[in-house]
């Protein structure tokens, strides 16, 4: 029998076998030795926190905290995400899954409302572009070295033929704000809105200014947070409301840039937001590719997860602003996927 919100318990499952049904069980295999190895991890959810059931033919799982359902597809991706290459945030205290939770919250609440003028945040995009405003405006016509970021939904041609105004315009909104909140969560800064394209900046913090790694790390892990919440927490909501899935790709590169004033508003002007640019046009959808200058302030175990992308001249023919040497991109990889089970 369905409750008032469409969810039904599944029948002919006993204390035992339910509480079976919350163990995820994980088996990683590491292929990186001479010899493959397996680890298997068993998660196993709360009883008092959640509970197994079945919506529109679906198994899954009811968060009874978040009020939300999460179907077994979606949870075992996000923990193939997890555990494959687990994210660390450097000013980023939330965990992954709150993260995840948060957002399809957010994002079912603004998909409510039938069209984008019954939808607005417009109180927490102010904030977000007024912290980017302050923090350009103590810096005036300084040159600094920072992390850009390029965020850009693919595809979004096709998308605007077939949706109607209203939906785009509110799709936009919902992609827009799960972008700002990740890059804030990131110690980033919005530096403005360009369509379906979000623009961020990592600036030095006062005690790591002439270090970029800081700023290096903090923009890939919100790239790589960019692309888990947009999988498992954006689509899986636009799927059953049925609007098309997001499938968004990432540029990212770090040098100075002048921070100016442009009419009425400020901006950041340089070599590194041209090439960026230049570098998200490139990308295809899911990917990451950054810079050679990124990729030299890494940390071994973040280089890792990148191999050099191969272009041919007419592709891509870029010097560097320092040296004028060839750039080199890289891109990150496919990471191998995890056989995860239900118990």
């Amino acid at each position: 029998m369905k409750n008032k919100n469409g969810i039904k318990k599944s029948k002919g499952v006993d204390a035992n076998n339910n509480n079976n049904r919350l163990e995820v069980r994980v088996t990683r295999t590491n292929d990186s030795t001479k010899e493959d190895e397996s680890m298997e991890f068993v998660v196993k959810l709360d009883p008092d926190r959640y509970e197994h059931k079945i919506v529109n033919g679906r198994h899954g799982y009811f968060d009874k905290l978040a009020r939300i359902f999460i179907d077994e597809d979606t949870l075992k991706l996000m923990f193939d995400e997890i555990i494959r290459q687990p994210i660390k945030g450097v000013e980023f205290t939330s965990d992954i899954y709150s993260s995840i939770v948060e957002s399809q919250i957010r994002v079912r609440k603004a998909l409510m409302h039938k069209s984008s003028h019954n939808y607005s945040n417009d109180n927490m995009l102010i904030a977000v572009a007024s912290r980017s405003e302050h923090y350009l405006e103590r810096h005036i016509n300084s040159n600094l070295n920072v992390v850009v970021l390029y965020v850009d939904i693919a595809g979004s041609t096709s998308m605007s033929m077939r949706l109607s105004a209203d939906k785009l315009a509110l799709l936009i909104k919902v992609f827009v704000q799960e972008m700002s909140y990740l890059i804030a969560a990131y110690n980033g800064y919005v530096l403005k809105y360009a369509g379906d394209c979000v623009i961020a900046f990592f600036p030095p913090s006062p005690h790591t200014a002439g270090n970029a790694s800081i700023q290096c790390i903090r923009a890939v892990n919100c790239a790589r947070s960019m692309l888990t919440i947009t999988r498992y927490a954006i689509n899986p909501v636009l799927r059953e409301n049925g609007y098309p899935m997001l499938r968004i790709k990432i540029g990212i590169d770090v040098g100075e840039n002048k921070i100016v004033r442009i009419g009425s508003s400020l901006d950041l002007l340089g070599y590194t937001m041209s090439i960026t640019a230049k570098i998200v046009e490139l990308a295809k959808a899911w990917r990451v590719v950054i810079g050679k200058w990124v990729y030299d302030a890494l940390p071994l175990d973040v280089k890792s997860m990148f191999r050099e992308l191969k272009l041919s001249k007419d592709e891509w023919d870029y010097r560097d602003s320092r040296e004028g040497k060839y750039y080199n991109l890289y891109i990150m990889k496919r990471a191998r996927r995890l056989n995860i089970r239900l118990s």
